[in-house]
């Protein structure tokens, strides 16, 4: 699993460079030939690269903060609220959870992680991508400067949008994980007696 994790840290970088490098590209034409369409491709292309790197960056920098921390679960932004059930149960969020793309999937594998390690995973997931979705709004102090809004709104929306999903799925799970640990404690207490 170790591998898969880095190719896929490998494919988020190259995706980075790649867009960094195509909007200095088309700064460059911009500056030389004046089309507007440049100018529009660069900030789009530079937008994106933000959102890309932004998210690698807060990702690894999470996992090495916190990699041996215990997390404050009974804090209020970490408490799990009443009405959170019924909510992803009417968003459906059991039917579409597995579809995403996770950038480090061995950390949610129920039979290589233990249920304390996956209740750290998938608390760490949640702070990751909570603060994700905050600086998905980064983006719109360039409104002014660049005079083009609807680019930064429309990723900065969509963008945000995207990380709450990946909260909810985080949220969703916790439950379960939690019910899988107080069993799991329960068995062990048993058969040490």
């Amino acid at each position: 699993m170790e591998k898969r994790t880095s190719k896929t840290i490998a494919l988020l970088a190259a995706v980075c460079a790649f867009l960094l490098l195509s909007s200095l590209l088309f700064i460059g034409l911009f500056r030389v030939f004046g089309l507007g369409w440049m100018k529009t491709v660069f900030i789009s292309l530079f937008t994106c690269f933000y959102h890309f790197a932004m998210r690698l960056c807060v990702g690894e920098t999470v996992t090495v903060l916190y990699r041996n921390k215990e997390f404050p679960k009974d804090r209020f932004d970490f408490r799990l609220f009443g009405f959170e059930e019924k909510l992803y149960e009417i968003l459906n969020v059991k039917a579409w959870k597995k579809y995403v793309v996770t950038a480090k999937p061995e950390q949610f594998d129920t039979r290589a992680v233990s249920p304390d390690g996956l209740l750290h995973n998938l608390l760490q997931a949640e702070l990751v991508h909570r603060i994700c979705a905050v600086l998905s709004f980064l983006p719109l102090f360039l409104i002014i400067p660049y005079h083009t809004p609807w680019a930064f709104i429309l990723t900065s929306v969509f963008a945000g949008l995207i990380d709450l999903f990946y909260v909810m799925i985080q949220r969703y799970n916790r439950p379960r994980v939690l019910r899988h640990l107080e069993l799991s404690k329960a068995r062990e207490a048993r058969l040490s007696h």
